[in-house]
């Protein structure tokens, strides 16, 4: 095979151990359960590459046992894939992902809610392309498709459903320093319990570097979001995280609004560290499908010791509320702080430790859900293995 079209496959495999301790695992305002917890993930992140062609993916799991309560055990998995194909001036590619997981953590990640610990199964798609107008201009787009199943969600308030995104957007390299953008997207949301919503976001902003350690970004727009549910649809009743009753709508909801966008970063370069401050206001539908307006500020800073020790520290608040008009009990507030530590023990091994703190105070009750967890984890790296062929 000529050196022109020979494919150069990598592969890096790593394997962790994390044991801690949560004292509310489900991040409750009572009925705290609280247990030691250990956690073997073994994973590899691969990828294969021509000079006209490529692929790279994630193959991770997560088998996560508690010592106080084996009905939270979960097995977890991830495997993504993302593949490009590229000429002369575009890029066309295809993604596609199956996740196994447990909604609290990652939801909120993605929208400050915390319900319960329930497994669900996420299966998406995203084709994408971008073309090259001229040297400096893009031009992009990309469709997802994304299906959310809850998994024994019995009565704790979780709806199956199902996500359709789209977005243009073009972007153009001013100069040296910034690059001006606008992007509009569409998404589409249903859920099993026949509700329906639809979100359309115009957004525009530019990035720029002031100096080599210092750059930044500004983006801000207006968003348009309409919902619809049936007469009959039941209606979920909350009071912070707990569900006081589940009844019948008696009559159908249509809810139109208008709302703005915004997302801004500032990130700082030192000689031993970094840090960036992030903050945005969008709209988001991880959560039964129902539209969100999440505002985020997230402070991440990083620091070098040695070539062996790095200490990192996150800060991240949330604003939750909710879109569809009708209800104000999933309006809260969501704060998180975690320092922690990496150690690189050895060429192929290191450990990092972290303490996390969470809490979660909600407009409808005086209550609060508030977590302290701490873990240690031990990784292994294998070599990279790569061929040539």
């Amino acid at each position: 095979m000529s050196a022109s079209h020979a494919a150069e496959w990598k592969i890096d495999p790593t394997i962790r151990f994390r044991a801690g301790y949560n004292d509310n695992l489900r991040m409750s305002t009572n009925d705290k359960i609280s247990s030691a917890e250990a956690t073997l993930s073994p994973g590899t992140v691969f990828s294969v590459k021509t000079p006209a062609s490529g692929a790279s993916g994630t193959i991770a799991f997560d088998f996560t046992r508690f010592e106080d309560n084996s009905d939270l055990d979960s097995d977890n998995a991830r495997i993504e894939l993302n593949s490009f194909h590229k000429s002369e001036r575009s890029l066309a590619g295809l993604d596609a992902a199956f996740i196994r997981d447990t909604t609290l953590d990652t939801q909120l990640e993605s929208t400050g809610l915390a319900f319960d610990r329930v497994n669900r199964q996420r299966r998406s798609v995203s084709p994408n392309w971008s073309y090259m107008i001229t040297e400096r201009t893009r031009l992009s787009a990309n469709y997802r498709y994304s299906d959310v199943e809850y998994l024994n969600a019995d009565e704790r308030g979780f709806v199956d459903f199902t996500l359709n995104s789209a977005q243009a957007s073009v972007s153009h390299v001013v100069n040296e320093r910034s690059t001006a953008s606008g992007t509009l997207s569409a998404t589409r949301s249903d859920n099993s319990n026949d509700n329906e919503s639809t979100n359309i976001n115009l957004q525009a902003g530019t990035t720029y570097r002031f100096s080599e350690t210092l750059s930044g970004s500004l983006f801000a727009g207006v968003r348009y979001t309409e919902v619809r549910a049936p007469a009959d649809s039941p209606i979920i009743v909350r009071s912070g995280n707990r569900i006081i009753s589940i009844i019948p709508r008696v009559e159908k909801l249509s809810n139109d609004e208008w709302g703005s966008t915004f997302s801004a970063s500032v990130t700082k370069t030192y000689l031993r560290g970094e840090a960036g401050l992030t903050a945005s206001r969008d709209i988001s539908n991880d959560f039964n499908g129902e539209p969100i307006e999440v505002l985020r500020v997230s402070l991440d800073s990083l620091y070098r010791f040695s070539e062996t020790l790095t200490a990192a520290l996150n800060l991240q608040f949330y604003r939750s509320k909710s879109s569809s008009g009708e209800s104000g009990s999933l309006d809260r507030d969501y704060y998180q702080i975690e320092p922690r530590f990496i150690w690189k023990l050895k060429k192929f091994w290191s450990l990092s430790g972290s303490y996390r703190y969470r809490e979660q105070t909600f407009d409808d009750i005086r209550d609060s859900a508030k977590q302290n967890a701490a873990y240690l984890t031990l990784t292994y790296h294998w070599p990279r293995i790569a061929v040539s062929r």
